[in-house]
């Protein structure tokens, strides 16, 4: 079970606690994330990591403020690209009404 599995089965006031925002939140960030997911990449394109995965390291490292070392350990992924996707996610929720 991946991060995102276990974040998921939270109670709703842990995994505020966990991330930062409320369930519903969240469900609206991913949503967003997805919709610009599908809208560039091509179909059959292999993801490195599901929209669900990154959205969660995301939320966690703004969260905690985890180094980026240790959370790369964590996930079992390389510091950039932990970093590339933090920064999709950031940029995307930016740019998104």
């Amino acid at each position: 079970m991946n991060k995102y599995e276990k974040t998921q089965k939270q109670e709703d006031q842990n995994f505020k606690l966990i991330t930062g925002v409320t369930k519903a939140v969240f469900e609206k960030m991913l949503k967003i994330l997805k919709k610009y997911y599908q809208s560039t990449h091509r179909k059959g394109e292999k993801k490195v990591l599901s929209v669900e995965f990154r959205l969660t390291m995301a939320l966690e490292y703004w969260r905690k403020y985890r180094s980026m070392r240790h959370m790369a350990l964590d996930y079992k992924v390389p510091k950039s690209t932990l970093y590339k996707y933090i920064i999709w996610v950031e940029d995307v929720l930016r740019r998104s009404e």
